[in-house]
C-alpha cells in the first residue's frame, strides 16, 4: 500500500514575513518542509497530497517537484480549492503555480467556482487520502481557523501529524 502525506497550510498573510520569500523565516520554513518530505520519503512515503495555495502548498509542491527529478516514484496530487484561485495573484506567483500544476501527477479541482469553505474542503480531501499530515499554521491566529479545523479532523481520524507554526520558525 502506498504511503501518502497531506500537506496543508495557511495563507502567507499569516506568516510573519508575509510574501517575502527572501526572509530567513521563509527560508527556514522551506528547509523544514524539505526535511519533513525527505524524512517521510525515507520511511516509504511516495505520494504527497498537497492542498494548493500561494504559500506552504506551493513551497511543498515545488520541493516535491525538485525531488521527483531524482526519484521517479514520487507523486504529487494537487488539490485546488477552486479553478480560478490564481487569477488575482501576481504574475510571478501565477507562473510558479501553473508550472507546478503542469508537473504534478494529478490535479483535483475541489470546486469550479469559489464557494464558502472550498479551501477547507481542499484540505479535507487531501487529508482523507493521507496517512500522515503536515500542517503549516499558527494555532493561535484566528485567520488560521480552517487549518485548525482540518488539523482537528486529522487528529480525530488518528492521522500521524506534524505541525509547523510559522510564528516560531527561526534559523539557529
Amino acid at each position: 500500500m502506498t504511503k501518502t502525506c497531506a500537506i496543508i497550510g495557511c495563507s502567507p498573510m499569516c506568516f510573519p514575513w508575509g510574501f517575502d520569500e527572501e526572509d530567513e523565516g521563509c527560508a527556514a520554513l522551506k528547509l523544514i518542509l524539505m526535511n519533513q518530505v525527505t524524512k517521510l520519503k525515507g520511511e516509504g512515503c511516495t505520494r504527497f497530497a498537497v492542498s494548493m495555495d500561494c504559500g506552504a502548498g506551493m513551497y511543498a509542491a515545488e520541493i516535491i517537484y525538485g525531488l521527483k527529478a531524482s526519484d521517479k516514484e514520487l507523486e504529487a496530487i494537487c488539490y485546488i480549492p477552486f479553478e480560478e484561485q490564481a487569477t488575482k495573484w501576481t504574475p510571478e506567483l501565477r507562473d510558479r503555480y501553473f508550472n507546478v500544476l503542469a508537473a504534478c501527477t494529478e490535479v483535483v479541482n475541489v470546486a469550479y467556482e469559489k464557494t464558502v469553505g472550498c479551501e477547507f474542503k481542499a484540505h479535507l480531501e487531501a487529508i482523507s487520502a493521507a496517512d500522515t499530515v503536515i500542517a503549516v499554521y499558527d494555532p493561535d491566529d484566528p485567520r488560521c481557523e480552517r487549518e485548525a479545523a482540518a488539523v482537528a479532523v486529522a487528529e480525530w481520524q488518528s492521522k500521524r501529524l506534524f505541525t509547523i507554526d510559522p510564528q516560531t520558525i527561526r534559523f539557529s
